[in-house]
Formats: structure tokens, C-alpha cells, sequence
């Protein structure tokens, strides 16, 4: 099955100066966004892929970009020389691009932060400091990410229909049973849990092809089983079952040389008729591949 873009928020930062904040942003964004809405971790890309191409091919599928500012964004040095002013500098790489894109840039200062002045920057990141810039603390985290999701979801649209919506999709629903003559029909009805084992043909953005398995069981509030990576089952982390969404996060080990990084693998599934849909993106390790769509069939 093949694998496509999906709508994304590409995240900006400097690793040495932001990482921390990274990481917990784009987890928030995701659960209200959906799995594999954010983009983050260009530097990880696999060795050997030119830079410009790779970066474009993720800007490209990008909707919004945030640029995380923390105190080093703009001292950080390579052997004595400042990073940002750099030709080949990731950050400034990323920046240049999301702007020439006329896509919506927004600069996110971390804790105290400040907006650098125009004079400071190189003259084609200046236009970074005319774009509206937001605050976000780890004093007032859940208040700062919450007014930070509801600004973004003003310019991208909320991906779940608020609840007086759903409300008015079962009343119209109700009507039309009604009209039909459904005199059985008692209302909407409660998703169902995709339990059992199902599997899916999924093709890899190096080229490779596997077989991938899932296995589902809930017991109780809890979501139990596994997801295959690469062929190889993986146990359910972070789990997750609402208004008929399955999210959980799996994780895996790879190794370079004398290096081993851990990988973290998020599903975000939904029903498709007989079907499951699964949206999965992965971080971390030694590269970040784009995310992925594919169907998942019952095992018969």
C-alpha cells in the first residue's frame, strides 16, 4: 500500500537549544491534531539524502510552521562561528524555506525568551521577526499549548467535529431513518472497538515491503496487544480509545556503528468500512521518514 503526505505542522528548533520543548509540543499537538500531523527532526534525515531535496519534500506537505526560540536560537556557534549565519545551517535552512513558501510562520519563544532584532539575523530570516510571535512556558504549559492549539486551529480547522455538531449529525440522522420508515432505528451507536488481529500490506519510504500485523484486545479502559514494525511485533504504549480513535506509540532500537538510538513509532487508526485506517509516523533514531496512510484488513 502506498504511503502519502499528510496535513502537517513542521517544527523548527535547534536541538541544543529547544529539544526538550520539541518533543512535548509536538506530542500535544498530536493528540489534538491526530498522529502523524507534525513534523520534526530534519537533522535526522538518512545519510547520503540531499539536504534541500529532503527538506522540501516535507515543507512542501506542511500547512504551518513553528519555529521554537529558546535562549541559544540565536548564539549557538559552530567552531566559533554563529550557526544562524551560516549558508548550510539546518535551522536557518528550515526557516528560509517555510517562508518562501507563503505558508503561516510563527515564531514560538520559549520562557524568556526574546524575539531577535531584524539587525541580528540574516537578511533572509529577517522576515521571520514581522510574523505575530506566541509564549510558551513551562510555568504555564497546559495554559500557554492550549491558547497555542486554539490559534492554530483558527487558521488549519479543527480535525474533530465539535460535540453540538455531532449532536445535529444524529438528530438529521434520526430524521432520515424515521422518513425511511426505520422505525427500529434507535440512535447512534457506540463505536466498536476493533478487536482481533488484522494485518496490512505496508511499503516502506526506502522501498521495502512488509507484512504488518496488529492485535487488539480492550479489557476493561485498558488497550492491550501489539503492532508489528518491520515484521516484528511490538508492544502497545500510551494507549489510547475514544469516540472511535486508537492511538498508541511503539518503539524500536537501531543501531549505527557504535551507536544505538531509539525510535518511537505512532498509530493513529480509525475505521474505514470493513476496514482499519492507520496513520503512523515515526521519530527519533536515524532518520525521520515521512508519515505514512494505509488500510489494515481483518485476519480471516
Amino acid at each position: 500500500m502506498a504511503s502519502e503526505f499528510m496535513t502537517q505542522i513542521f517544527i523548527s528548533y535547534r536541538r541544543e537549544d529547544s529539544a526538550g520543548h520539541a518533543g512535548r509540543l509536538e506530542e500535544a499537538l498530536e493528540r489534538h491534531f491526530g498522529a502523524g500531523s507534525v513534523f520534526r527532526d530534519v537533522e535526522d534525515l538518512p545519510p547520503g539524502q540531499p539536504f534541500p531535496t529532503a527538506l522540501q519534500a516535507r515543507l512542501h506537505s506542511a500547512d504551518l510552521a513553528l519555529v521554537l526560540i529558546g535562549p541559544r536560537w540565536l548564539t549557538a556557534e559552530r567552531d566559533g562561528v554563529q550557526r544562524l549565519s551560516l549558508p548550510d545551517d539546518y535551522v536557518r535552512m528550515e526557516v528560509v524555506r517555510a517562508l518562501s513558501r507563503g505558508i503561516p510562520v510563527v515564531p514560538v519563544l520559549l520562557d524568556e525568551a526574546s524575539l531577535p532584532a531584524e539587525e541580528d539575523l540574516p537578511a533572509d530570516v529577517r522576515p521571520l521577526v514581522q510574523r505575530h510571535a506566541v509564549r510558551v512556558s513551562d510555568a504555564g504549559w497546559a495554559d500557554d499549548v492550549a491558547r497555542l492549539i486554539g490559534a492554530l486551529t483558527a487558521e488549519l480547522g479543527d480535525p474533530r467535529p465539535p460535540p453540538p455538531m455531532r449532536r445535529r449529525l444524529a438528530l438529521a440522522g434520526l430524521v432520515t431513518a424515521l422518513a425511511a420508515g426505520a422505525w427500529w432505528w434507535l440512535g447512534p451507536q457506540a463505536p466498536v472497538f476493533p478487536a482481533g488481529a488484522w494485518q496490512a500490506e505496508v511499503r516502506y519510504h526506502w522501498g521495502d515491503t512488509y507484512q504488518e500485523r496488529f492485535e487488539f484486545e480492550l479489557a476493561g479502559n485498558a488497550v492491550l496487544g501489539s503492532a508489528s514494525f518491520l515484521g516484528r511485533a511490538r508492544a502497545l504504549e500510551d494507549t489510547g480509545w475514544r469516540d472511535g480513535q486508537l492511538t498508541f506509540v511503539t518503539h524500536s532500537e537501531s543501531t549505527m556503528g557504535s551507536e544505538t538510538r531509539t525510535s518511537t513509532h505512532r498509530y493513529f487508526i480509525t475505521r474505514e468500512g470493513e476496514q482499519l485506517k492507520v496513520r503512523y509516523s515515526t521519530a527519533g533514531g536515524f532518520e525521520s521518514p515521512p508519515p505514512m496512510v494505509f488500510l489494515a484488513s481483518p485476519v480471516k
